[in-house]
């Protein structure tokens, strides 16, 4: 059975290295981490093993981090298979998924094995577009609308951002209403719509968070908003649901400088086994997933020099953010 939204699965390793025909059915054991160099842990598929095996949800980001780090150690995944089986009924998933693999070309096991395979070509690197913005599809009178240039954005070194699809820092525009102009700061990005056209993206500057309104349908406790306020970051993840689209699981945090929440969808964020220098343990790695603050140490700066930090994923920047006892 193909675990649902709600559902606490495990990973089953299929190792078919030794296997001497297709019928035959791999070496099965049950993901229990990564180690310290890297490596893939697995167990035997007991219940016995129960704590020592690797835990996932379908609504988390673990396992697109998990992958990643997965197929940079294989050279040829295509002699292995994943698959989800239940985490609260390990053996038996394991034997119904051992049946299924002995009689995989029959049309009913090959349906069962493609609901509760993990898809590697999902996870492999795909390659990336040009990030820069073609100038030439850029409406500068929008920008001149509100007092800005290009000069001005290229001298203030703001342009060089935005053409890399980022936001600028805050910029004093005039946007006109009437027969009155009214000055404001704002973040600026450049967008791109449905069609494919490049549009601008003003993100103004707010007194304080709207944290005591529903965002994209979920609706703040009062320790969330403490949390918010306080580190800049949710913590967690969280179901969000944006106007006329699906649900999804995101980080959730406060953009500094114009106190706009930020979401970030969990399944865009890449994070590796090892962050300069050094391995995450099973623990600091999952927590980093879900969104909590781990502290690191020991870890190496392009000077050489060995520094302390906490990490954080922060939507409003996109990944992981160091964070320093004298940030906050």
């Amino acid at each position: 059975m193909e675990p649902n939204n709600n559902d606490n699965y495990v990973l089953v390793l299929e190792d078919r290295t030794e296997v001497k025909n297709e019928q035959e059915a791999g070496k099965i054991s049950v993901v229990s981490g990564i180690d310290d160099k890297g490596n893939l842990k697995t167990t035997e598929a007991a219940a016995a093993n129960q704590a020592a095996f690797l835990k996932f949800n379908n609504k988390d980001g673990l396992l697109k981090n998990f992958m990643s780090n997965f197929l940079k150690q294989f050279n040829n995944p295509t002699r292995f298979g994943l698959y989800k089986v239940l985490a609260n009924n390990v053996e038996q998933g394991v034997d119904n998924l051992r049946t299924m693999l002995q009689s995989r070309e029959k049309p009913e096991s090959k349906q069962q094995l493609t609901e509760i395979g993990v898809s590697f070509d999902d996870y492999l690197p795909k390659k990336k577009n040009a990030t820069a913005i073609d100038e030439s599809k850029i409406d500068w009178k929008q920008l001149g609308d509100l007092g800005l240039t290009r000069e001005r954005l290229e001298q203030s070194g703001e342009l060089e951002k935005m053409l890399s699809w980022q936001k600028s820092n805050l910029i004093t525009i005039a946007v006109p209403i009437g027969d009155t102009t009214i000055y404001t700061e704002a973040r600026l990005a450049f967008r791109t719509d449905d069609n494919g056209n490049v549009g601008l993206a003003i993100h103004p500057l707010r007194k304080e968070p709207q944290l005591d309104f529903p965002y994209m349908g979920y609706k703040f406790s009062p320790e969330e908003k403490e949390q918010l306020l306080a580190t800049g970051n949710l913590g967690k993840t969280i179901e969000v649901t944006p106007k006329n689209g699906n649900p999804f699981s995101a980080y959730v945090s406060i953009d500094p400088q114009t106190n706009e929440i930020v979401a970030l969808r969990a399944d865009r964020v890449n994070i590796p086994k090892e962050i300069k220098g050094v391995t995450l343990s099973d623990v600091q790695y999952k927590d980093l997933v879900e969104g909590k603050a781990v502290k690191v140490e020991g870890m190496t700066a392009k000077s050489g020099k060995s520094f302390n930090a906490t990490l954080q994923v922060n939507a409003e920047r996109k990944g992981i953010e160091f964070i320093f006892d004298n940030n906050r």
